[in-house]
């Protein structure tokens, strides 16, 4: 039974005989009391307690200490945050719930911290970003909300599997979290019914037994063939429903038919059949008990819309909704640890971190979009000491997924924004999987206004700074222009950053082998900043979002320019690629042409890709090479070159299969008056 309200305090007591009875205030379940403009780190929630069955469990997830009280009767402390506190309730009908998020000592914070939130406790897109007031608007409180299970004497309490194919099927390891008591030997049904597709129900029926106490019980079920769950590009999302029922307790899990491996080169095997990913790296938000399941379907939507088949949980464990979402619509999930730089050093902290990350896999391991774990994000000094222990530890709790011990710097590129330029792509830095890349964009002008108020124009920097915003970078490195505006400053960062991002992920794109998928960052901004996102804290999109959804096509036509400035009679590209991610041949018609003060087709011609083909159609430096019977076949457009007037032009290239326009790729090119008489020079 869920409960949907609770009373509330802010205060700081340490047990409930130094409440006040005075100024408590009914508040909505689940609840987060910062997102009320609360800044505490201890709140206290009064519950009131229904009765029923033979025993009675708590459910509560909370951020990030939790203390209970039944009838000022103390019940035990839980640490974490993503995964539930499992309390046995003795008889009473007032449960008293301390949760405690606290600021870490400056000394401990930011190198050596103890609470493991990730990017929900130290990042540089959160409220104060990396700086001193980067603990402020905290995440404490009760953000999963409470739930109360009634179970009779031995106790279901948890459902999650591990899957493993076998010939001619699959074997399904159904894991069982269970409190008895006292040794036990009890009926235990199962069930597996298709959840998003429609198809036949399975039934098996066990008797499940153990010895007293609370542990994770195991049942062996042996399947045959089954639908596949399946990237969204590739085919359909199978998804089913497991059910676990004991005496009259039902759990469910999801579950999907799939295999996941990396090969010898790094490429990702889903079903045995070699992947590109395309993706982003994602904070839905800071405060997870403002995140719903349509919120999560909605994000889905547009990372499917953006042509994205992937998607990095960056450095926390998100709202369960956004899982769910994922494992419906065929998305996959690089899942990180909730470990964001550097950690305390001791044994302690280890242990806590072992104990956490077992949790982590047993919360989540059921979801079949899940692909990947990964220990910790860019670790500093705890690089090889904590991320090889957890990693470890993963792999001996789900031997059926790829683990990485770190997600690190050297795979995080960002040419163009904290160093060098972003030509610097055409090096393919971070490859074979860059999984962090990007540069920062304004959100619209209407929402800075609304959120800094009078600090927006002229900028207040330092009010800017709390909101993320990176001075140095934006216009050191990217030479961003202020402009006169709030709006012109806008739309010059918004086109910095759409432009980065196209120049980017094309250059991936034509390195695929050398490179086998990549991780823009970052998709949405968790609050109200000013980020590396391409779509802000309201959904609504920059520029780059566009930039990113057009270059992620899985069909891609990539022109590379010869020069941005060129002499009438000049080639306005120096080559052109076809990139194809689909698992089937391809008939391509590309054309290419001109538009500006005077129309010029340059190009027209059918194109058959083998599947997954990458593909250089056009090189300049090979038409020079060729014999001239090749080359006579260009002498028209040379012509027509020559005859063009000065001016601004658009080189627009169009790959169409059939009726459908898989991509359009458009650059900007000037042409001059020549210098000198322009002889044939290609």
């Amino acid at each position: 039974m869920r409960l949907e309200r609770a009373w509330f305090l802010a205060h700081g007591a340490a047990g409930p005989e130094g409440l006040p009875q005075a100024g408590w205030r009914e508040v909505a379940l689940p609840h987060q009391w910062s997102l009320e403009g609360v800044e505490a780190e201890v709140g206290w929630y009064r519950l009131a307690l229904p009765e029923g069955g033979a025993r009675r469990f708590l459910r509560a997830f909370g951020d990030y200490y939790q203390e209970a009280w039944v009838e000022g009767v103390p019940l035990g402390r839980h640490e974490g945050y993503f995964f539930p506190w499992l309390l046995e309730l003795p008889p009473g009908r007032e449960l008293l719930l301390r949760v405690s998020a606290p600021k870490e000592p400056l000394g401990v914070w930011p190198r050596f911290k103890r609470q493991i939130k990730g990017v929900l406790g130290q990042h540089d897109c959160r409220p104060g970003g990396n700086g001193p007031r980067g603990q402020e608007r905290g995440t404490g409180g009760l953000w999963g909300g409470v739930e109360v299970l009634f179970r009779e004497e031995v106790a279901l309490l948890g459902l999650s599997h591990r899957l493993h194919p076998r010939p001619g099927g699959w074997r399904l390891l159904v894991r069982l979290l269970v409190d008895a008591p006292r040794a036990f030997r009890e009926p235990l049904s199962l069930r597996l019914l298709p959840e998003n597709f429609p198809g036949e129900a399975r039934e098996r029926e066990a008797l499940l037994e153990g010895e007293a106490g609370r542990a994770w019980r195991e049942v062996v079920w042996d399947l045959p063939a089954m639908p596949l769950w399946e990237v969204w590009e590739r085919g359909f999302p199978h998804l089913f429903r497991l059910e676990a029922e004991l005496l009259g307790a039902r759990l469910s899990a999801p579950l999907g038919f799939r295999t996941v491996e990396l090969d010898p080169e790094g490429w990702l095997l889903l079903n045995g059949k070699r992947l590109f990913l395309r993706g982003t790296n994602h904070i839905p938000t800071q405060w997870l008990a403002g995140y719903t399941q349509d919120l999560a379907q909605r994000d889905v939507a547009l990372l499917k819309e953006a042509n994205l088949n992937a998607v990095r949980v960056h450095a926390h464990v998100t709202h369960p909704a956004f899982y769910r979402a994922c494992d419906r619509e065929g998305v996959l999930v690089w899942q990180d640890f909730p470990l964001q730089w550097g950690y305390a050093a001791d044994e302690a902290f280890a242990g806590e971190a072992l104990r956490q990350v077992r949790a982590m896999v047993e919360h989540l391991g059921a979801h079949p979009s899940l692909y990947l774990w990964c220990a910790q994000n860019e670790p500093t000094h705890n690089r090889h000491a904590l991320g090889p222990l957890l990693a470890a530890e993963i792999r001996a709790q789900d031997p059926t997924r790829p683990v990485k011990a770190a997600s690190d710097f050297r795979e995080h590129p960002y040419p163009g924004w904290y160093w060098g330029h972003l030509r610097d792509f055409l090096a393919l830095p971070g490859a074979p999987l860059p999984s962090e890349f990007g540069a920062q964009a304004l959100p619209r002008a209407e929402l800075l206004r609304r959120v800094l108020g009078e600090a927006a124009w002229p900028p207040r920097w330092e009010a800017w700074a709390y909101h993320n915003f990176q001075p140095h970078e934006t216009f050191r490195v990217a030479g961003v222009a202020l402009g006169a505006s709030l709006e012109e400053f806008v739309e010059n960062s918004q086109a910095y950053q759409a432009k980065l991002l196209e120049f980017a992920v094309h250059a991936y794109r034509r390195g695929k082998g050398r490179v086998v998928g990549y991780f823009q960052f970052l998709f949405v901004e968790p609050w109200e900043g000013i980020t590396w996102a391409v779509l802000d804290v309201e959904r609504v999109p920059k520029r780059g979002f566009y930039a990113l959804k057009e270059a992620s096509s899985p069909v891609l036509l990539s022109l590379v320019p010869y020069r941005e400035e060129v002499e009438v009679g000049g080639p306005p590209l120096r080559e052109a690629w076809l990139v194809s991610d689909l698992e089937r041949p391809a008939s391509l018609w590309v054309r290419l042409r001109l538009e500006g003060p005077k129309a010029l087709e340059l190009l027209e011609e059918e194109v058959r890709l083998a599947p997954g083909e990458v593909r250089r159609l056009f090189s300049l430096g090979e038409l020079w090479e060729s014999p001239l019977p090749l080359q006579a076949r260009f002498l028209p457009v040379q012509e027509a070159l020559r005859g063009l007037p000065p001016g601004r032009y658009r080189l627009v290239g169009e790959a169409y299969e059939g009726e459908r326009l898989w991509s359009r790729h458009a650059l900007e090119v000037a042409y001059l008056e020549p210098l000198v008489p322009v002889e044939a020079a290609w």
